[in-house]
């Protein structure tokens, strides 16, 4: 596989051109830290040439008043575009090479882009955008209609699925929208941009702007954005709420979670460490769901820690572009150290280290999964966002939730038990977005669910039809019953 990555360019008023703009910082080879290009900043001119494009689009309405039936069928040429295996190669290898990602996973999610704009289209021709209920004269019209211009704002990790569910929800909802990826992994972006711009949208309906966060920072202070969806760290949710709160715009936020893995003492051991390990090392643990706490019970810590360090032997730590690499670098510099030195800190206040895989002879940001034990729950309430996971053991099922429920984030669980009616009463008392049962995945556990952000983990629901229609709002018309004057 090659390692070159495309040229990436804006997208601004359905012209493709370079941002005016560079960052000091460079993306890098995730694997070896060779530096690959400088990053790209749009200046203030083409934020505001894209910004008055999209909202020219929205007062035309040419996308939002495009016929349903019509506008998916342009979804279903885009998906199309992106099943094509050009798209999917070039993606999936530019994601390997500056996440560190292994290219196994990358060359999975890839797939899903087009899919996501499939079932986007699906979704539509289901007719549940317009639809009639019963009135007091007659039937009344039941209408979901885009609030206005999007800003969809993505992070580094799992860049391809991630823009291409938000783009495919918002363009469904017929809100034009404009794309901000990751300054460290844009170029998933830009190939979604290419695929997109070879479907015949009338003009600003989609753009695509490249930079850092103040790039974010000034579309989200512009009132002609009507709607944010964002997933990133917790602070930059928090900087989008305060500048959308004088708008009062609608936000979904996907933000951090230091989500619990709970194994019961009943537990199947095996099982449980299969997970755990998983949790460690799937997506290199850089993703909103991966394990951040080990909770489980006294009687069993030892074995099931004994588990888990054999199977972390045995874990492929290698170059993301290797196929049999089960486990590949953290994404750039600045993230590597500030994982080795909240592991440093945690290890100075008494923490013990469990780790057990060996590294590679690669000068990339590779960091072995790593468990730590001996430290109290009040030192661990935070998320670190990485291969690392603290250990805490209980004595009671009650103490289990205290801890379970022991921090401000809200965004998934794990619970391991072979007493099912055990698991599932305990799972629905635990404050979070969703709970599995005995498996730890990726993808979500039941047919068109949402994934849900609760406390500090974010705003919303994510999902099909939740996604799709968070960018729109509900519209009813109908004939009314006139009410006399002074009153009923």
């Amino acid at each position: 596989m090659s390692e070159q990555l495309p040229r990436v360019e804006n997208f601004i008023a359905d012209n493709f051109a370079p941002a005016d703009e560079q960052l000091t910082a460079s993306i890098r080879n995730a694997n070896t830290a060779e530096p690959l290009e400088q990053q790209q900043q749009s200046s203030k001119n083409q934020i505001e040439t894209a910004l008055s494009t999209t909202h020219k689009q929205f007062e035309s309405a040419d996308w939002e008043s495009m016929p349903v039936l019509q506008r998916a069928e342009k979804l279903d040429q885009i998906a199309q575009a992106l099943n094509n295996k050009n798209f999917i190669t070039a993606s999936s290898e530019a994601d390997s090479i500056t996440t560190g990602i292994v290219i196994n996973t990358t060359a999975r999610l890839a797939q899903f882009a087009g899919h996501t704009f499939a079932m986007a289209a699906d979704y539509l021709r289901q007719g549940n955008f317009d639809t009639v209920c019963a009135g007091p004269c007659g039937e009344v019209e039941y209408l979901r209609r885009s609030w206005g211009p999007a800003l969809l704002v993505t992070p580094w990790n799992s860049p391809a699925i991630l823009a291409a569910h938000k783009i495919a929800s918002a363009l469904a909802a017929g809100s034009c929208c404009i794309l901000k990826p990751s300054e460290w992994a844009p170029h998933s972006a830009y190939l979604l941009a290419k695929a997109i711009s070879s479907v015949d949208l009338p003009p600003g309906t989609f753009q695509l702007l490249l930079g850092d966060y103040r790039v974010g920072s000034a579309l989200t202070n512009d009132e002609r954005i009507a709607s944010v969806s964002f997933t990133g760290g917790l602070g930059g949710g928090q900087a989008i709420a305060r500048a959308s709160a004088d708008f009062i715009r609608p936000l979904q936020l996907e933000l951090g979670g230091n989500n619990p893995v709970v194994v019961f003492k009943d537990a199947d051991l095996d099982a449980a460490a299969i997970g755990i390990v998983y949790g460690l090392t799937n997506l290199n643990a850089q993703w909103c769901r991966a394990l951040g706490r080990l909770l489980v019970a006294a009687e069993v810590k030892d074995e099931l820690l004994e588990k888990v360090r054999s199977l972390l032997k045995d874990i492929q730590l290698g170059h993301s572009m290797d196929t049999q690499s089960q486990m590949g670098p953290v994404v750039h510099a600045t993230h590597y150290q500030l994982i080795l030195d909240e592991m440093n800190k945690l290890e100075q206040a008494g923490g013990k280290l469990l780790q057990a895989t060996t590294l590679p002879e690669l000068n990339g940001y590779f960091i072995p999964p790593t468990l730590i034990d001996g430290l109290s729950p009040e030192q661990t309430t935070e998320e670190i966002f990485g291969p690392v996971g603290v250990v805490h053991q209980f004595s009671s099922t009650e103490e289990a939730l205290a801890l379970a429920n022991g921090t401000p984030y809200g965004l998934g669980a794990v619970v391991y038990s072979q007493d099912e009616d055990l698991a599932f009463e305990f799972s629905r008392k635990i404050r979070t977005g969703g709970v599995k049962i005995n498996g730890y995945s990726l993808m979500s556990i039941g047919e068109g669910t949402p994934r849900s952000a609760w406390g500090l983990s974010g705003l919303g629901e994510e999902g099909l039809s939740q996604s799709i229609e968070f960018f729109a709002g509900a519209r009813i018309i109908g004939v009314s019953p006139q009410d006399p004057l002074g009153g009923v």
